[in-house]
C-alpha cells in the first residue's frame, strides 16, 4: 500500500490567535464557577480542590481550541519535551529513527532496561509536559524504592493533519526496531501508551500480529516483557453506552472524542482502519498475541468516555493471553493519574501506585 502524502501546514491567522485570546480570557470564569460548585453544592466530594480545576481547565481548552489552535499554542512534542527537561535539570538527548521519528530520552539512555512511553493527545496534540512528569516520577520511585535503574524514552511522531495514518505506525515500527538494533533485547522491554498513545500501540501489536505493507517488519527474538495501555482510544466513532452516561463527567467530552475521531480517519485508506480502530478488527484479531508479549495491563477510568470500549477490549485481548490485568479506577476520568501531576496534587491517585508495582515485577 502507499502512504497518503504528508499535508503542508497552513499558518494561522491574525483571527485564530484572536480566538485563542478570547478562550484565555474566558478560563478564569469557568474555573470560579468550579470552584463555586465544588464548595457550595459538592462539599465532601473525593477529589481536592486542585484536581477540580485542573480537570475543569483541561475540558475547557481542550473542547474550546480547534487542533489548530491547540498546536499552536503547544508547539511540538520536541519543544515541549525540551523545554519540560530544561526545568527539571535533566540533559535533552534526541535520537533520531528516520522518517522524522525520535526517541527523547528522560535521564541517560540506558540499554539494559529500557520502557518506551508513546504519548497520547488524540493524533492531533503533542506530548505533555505533567505525563512526562508522571513517568519520570516513575522512574525516580523505581530507582529508590526498588533498586531499578530504568532507561525512559519518549517516542515522537508526526501529528495529524501534518502527516494521515499510517505514518505514525511506520515511525513507531522504526522506533521500536531502533531501540532493539541498539542492544535492548525485548524480554527487558516495556512499552507504554495513553489514549491515542495507546491506540499507536496496539497498532503496532496488530501490525506484529498482521503484518501492513509498506510499514517496517519488526522481528522479535523474544517476547516484549510488558504493555501497558492507560486508557487506551478505542471505539473511535463512540457509541458505547459510557459515551453518553460519562459525557459530562469525563475530562474529554464525547464531543470532543469525535472531532478527533474526524481528523484523524481523513485520508486513511479502509484497509488501515483494523490498525487504527480496534472495535473494528475481527474477532480473532488478538489470537496470537501471547506469543509477542509477557504481560498487558489496561487500566481505565469508571467515569470516563472510553470505559466500556477498553472493557471490551481487555476481553477479547484476553481470550488469547492469561496475563491480562484490567484495572478499572473508581472515580476515574481519561487518563486520570496524569491531573495529579497537572494540578501538583500532594496525594497521588492509588492507581499509580499500582502502574509502578506492576513496571517493577516485569524487570529482573
Amino acid at each position: 500500500m502507499t502512504d497518503p502524502a504528508r499535508r503542508p501546514r497552513r499558518a494561522i491567522s491574525l483571527l485564530e490567535i484572536g480566538g485563542i485570546i478570547l478562550t484565555a480570557l474566558q478560563l478564569p470564569f469557568v474555573l470560579a464557577w468550579k470552584l463555586f460548585i465544588l464548595t457550595i453544592i459538592l462539599h465532601g466530594q473525593v477529589k481536592s480542590w486542585r484536581r477540580v480545576l485542573g480537570d475543569a481547565a483541561f475540558r475547557f481548552l481542550s473542547s474550546a481550541l480547534s487542533v489548530r489552535k491547540l498546536q499552536f499554542v503547544l508547539g511540538t512534542t520536541r519543544q515541549v519535551y525540551e523545554t519540560w527537561a530544561k526545568q527539571n535539570g535533566l540533559p535533552a538527548l534526541v535520537e533520531e529513527v528516520g522518517e522524522d521519528a525520535r526517541l527523547l530520552w528522560v535521564g541517560p539512555k540506558r540499554t539494559d532496561r529500557v520502557i518506551i512511553y508513546f504519548h497520547g493527545g488524540g493524533y492531533v496534540i503533542p506530548l505533555q509536559d505533567f505525563s512526562a512528569s508522571f513517568w519520570n516520577h516513575l522512574r525516580v520511585q523505581l530507582n529508590k524504592h526498588e533498586g531499578l535503574n530504568i532507561g525512559l524514552v519518549i517516542f515522537s511522531y508526526s501529528l495529524v493533519p501534518t502527516a494521515v495514518f499510517p505514518t505514525p505506525l511506520r515511525q513507531a515500527a522504526l522506533a521500536l526496531n531502533h531501540v532493539i538494533a541498539s542492544g535492548v533485547t525485548p524480554e527487558n522491554i516495556q512499552i507504554v501508551g495513553d489514549s491515542a498513545g495507546a491506540n499507536l500501540l496496539l497498532s503496532l501489536l496488530s501490525h506484529i500480529l498482521h503484518p501492513l505493507d509498506g510499514i517496517p517488519r519488526v522481528p522479535l527474538r523474544s517476547r516484549i516483557h510488558g504493555i501497558y495501555l492507560m486508557s487506551p482510544w478505542v471505539s473511535l466513532a463512540g457509541g458505547t453506552r459510557s459515551f453518553v452516561e460519562n459525557d459530562k463527567s469525563d475530562v474529554v467530552g464525547a464531543m470532543t472524542f469525535a472531532y478527533c475521531a474526524r481528523k484523524v480517519f481523513s485520508g486513511v485508506e479502509e484497509s488501515c482502519y483494523p490498525y487504527l480502530d480496534p472495535s473494528l478488527t475481527p474477532g480473532a484479531w488478538f489470537q496470537g498475541i501471547d506469543e509477542v508479549v509477557t504481560r498487558v495491563l489496561i487500566s481505565a477510568g469508571d467515569v470516563e468516555c472510553l470505559r466500556d470500549g477498553i472493557v471490551q477490549l481487555s476481553e477479547r485481548i484476553a481470550q488469547y493471553h492469561s496475563g491480562v490485568t484490567l484495572i478499572v479506577q473508581e472515580g476515574g476520568v481519561h487518563n486520570d493519574p496524569y491531573y495529579d501531576f497537572l494540578a501538583r496534587e500532594p496525594k497521588l491517585c492509588a492507581l499509580t501506585a499500582r502502574i509502578q508495582a506492576w513496571i517493577a515485577r516485569g524487570f529482573p
